[in-house]
């Protein structure tokens, strides 16, 4: 299985994610957008993974909740990966939320490596919502579109729970299935 742990977004809040993307007015992007039922934050990237160990990353992740209760989150602007003018990720960015979902993001991290060995990510996490891939160079002119895109309206929820998604590649793009969700926990 190919698992991840996500923060899943609500309709409205993926709604208002496409809403931005489509008042961006990027006629034939150099790439395909996100699926809108796709669009979370990924906390943790686990990749293939053997099926037998879900009850204990369950578990695991489930103690690293414990402690966190729920909180908001609101999505701003977009942004890329290095960068918007050679970007190979777009991404909207979170705003308000941010700096819980890094502590989450941590604690995942920490908890999954202390109890069932799995290697922690090199990178720094960034709280963000990937709404696309790019595979090739785009223009400047592109580029300068992409800085000038409209920010996220309304883009906000409460974030309650992790869920643990499966991730099955397509080629029409990757299609996720929730394997367990996962409260937060925490005192209020």
């Amino acid at each position: 299985m190919r698992l991840f742990f996500a923060a899943e977004f609500d309709p409205s809040l993926r709604n208002a994610v496409s809403d931005a993307i489509a008042r961006a007015r990027i006629a034939n992007p150099p790439w395909r957008w996100v699926a809108r039922e796709n669009i979370h934050v990924t906390l943790k990237f686990l990749g293939d993974t053997p099926e037998e160990i879900v009850p204990e990353l369950a578990e695991v992740v489930t103690g690293a909740c414990a402690g966190i209760a729920p909180f908001d989150i609101v999505l701003g602007g977009l942004g890329g990966f290095p960068d918007l003018k050679r970007p190979r990720v777009l991404f909207y960015e979170v705003t308000t939320g941010a700096r819980e979902l890094i502590e989450l993001a941590r604690k995942i991290e920490t908890a999954l490596y202390d109890g069932l060995s799995i290697p922690k990510e090199t990178r720094p996490f960034k709280a963000h919502a990937t709404v696309a891939r790019i595979k090739t160079a785009i223009s400047p002119d592109l580029a300068a579109r992409l800085e000038k895109a409209p920010p996220v309206e309304r883009g906000s929820q409460r974030l309650e729970r992790v869920t643990l998604m499966e991730s099955e590649l397509h080629r029409e793009g990757a299609m996720y299935r929730p394997v367990k969700g996962i409260a937060l926990s925490g005192a209020k």
